[in-house]
């Protein structure tokens, strides 16, 4: 029984069908001039048109593939960072963002930019009005995630764009490695500037990701080369991988309003269950947020214990992401959230996929106050 989708879902079967496919009979070069190469580009900005279409984003933006939600972080905020800095060197972002968003802004600050960390509420999404106090008139970008990676917060994207443009003149990068494919994303109706995700967050491949961009928006690319994909990320392109995207997307997409009910049904069920276990806190808010991760607190018992206590009954929980899971001791999510350092050391997270099933669920909720009460 596996409950650590947030780390990674498997691919779907009709997307590793595309990705095969796709291999076979484009696998020429889509940058050169020959009919099979043209024929493979054809292909990828097929898939680039898709991607956008389905983001909102078919009129004045771009969509750069890139290897995953870390790259794309990386490139969308040292390029802008960089882009704006005669203009001001003040970059804003929040303590819950996901380490491939929070250590590109530690760098950026050691070589002298001026870096706002915005503290979190107690639901753990960001407060419109420290944002508004934050803003300054050399405020160049601020980067904010759209679902928290550890306690499922949703911050309110129209709230948030709308206070950045009325108070400055900086870009908005939205992280939105948790939503996209599990919420509806309508850039045509955001005022959000960059978009960066990841296709193995909604059964795609992994090392597939993408960053969306204003189709003006120029800054120095990371990987210099051949000058591909707008000359933004020099590399061969692999118009396999981009199918295999836009497809998961699509697929993800198509049924969201009845996978979000679902999956609220199975959430609502495992925090009922949680909430009856004694010294059990959950983190972040119980009635809002995405149903897809839930965060909780076990009072006295060290997270790896109970992950290996399920482990033994083949149930697969996380603790922290997944990306921070072998360096830290504490959450500095559930810490950001909870201002208890306790709290933070005894956090564990179990997160779900549309393709759960009820059968899991009640073996884990059945499973799990016997472990904690057996651990104690």
């Amino acid at each position: 029984m596996y409950f650590d989708y947030a780390a990674t879902t498997p691919p779907n079967d009709e997307v590793l069908k595309t990705f095969d496919t796709v291999n076979r009979d484009f696998w020429a070069n889509p940058h050169a001039l020959h009919r099979p190469g043209l024929r493979a580009e054809q292909l990828l900005e097929q898939a680039r048109g898709q991607v956008l279409a389905l983001l909102g984003a078919e009129s004045g933006f771009r969509c750069i593939f890139t290897s995953g939600a870390t790259e794309s972080n990386n490139m969308a905020i040292r390029g802008t960072a960089y882009r704006f800095k005669k203009r001001g060197k003040h970059l804003i972002t929040s303590a819950v963002e996901h380490p491939s968003v929070l250590t590109v802004f530690q760098s950026l600050e050691s070589e002298g930019f001026d870096v706002t960390v915005l503290p979190v509420l107690g639901n753990g999404t960001v407060d419109p009005e420290e944002l508004k106090n934050a803003l300054r008139p050399d405020t160049t970008l601020v980067s904010l995630m759209h679902v928290n990676n550890e306690v499922g917060a949703i911050n309110e994207l129209p709230i948030l764009g709308k206070v950045i443009k009325e108070g400055s003149d900086a870009v908005f990068h939205v992280d939105a490695a948790q939503s996209a494919g599990k919420l509806p994303i309508d850039l045509s109706k955001l005022q959000v500037d960059l978009l960066t995700f990841s296709a193995h967050k909604f059964y795609g491949l992994k090392g597939s990701g993408a960053l969306l961009l204003p189709e003006k928006m120029v800054f120095k690319p990371l990987l210099y080369g051949g000058g591909q994909e707008f000359g933004l990320r020099s590399g061969t392109a692999d118009p396999a991988r981009a199918a295999a995207m836009a497809k998961a997307l699509r697929l993800s997409l198509k049924n969201w309003e009845e996978d979000f009910a679902w999956v609220s049904k199975l959430r609502f069920q495992i925090q009922e269950t949680l909430q009856k276990i004694p010294e059990v806190e959950i983190n972040g808010s119980l009635d809002e947020g995405s149903p897809y991760i839930i965060n909780c607190s076990v009072a006295g018992i060290k997270p790896e214990t109970i992950l290996q206590g399920l482990a033994e009954k083949k149930i697969y929980i996380s603790t922290v992401s997944a990306c921070s899971a072998r360096q830290t001791a504490e959450s500095f999510v559930v810490k950001a959230v909870t201002g208890d350092t306790k709290r933070a050391q005894h956090s564990i997270r179990i997160s779900l996929a549309s393709i759960t099933a009820q059968d899991e669920v009640d073996g884990l909720c059945a499973t799990l106050p016997e472990l904690i009460e057996t651990l104690r």
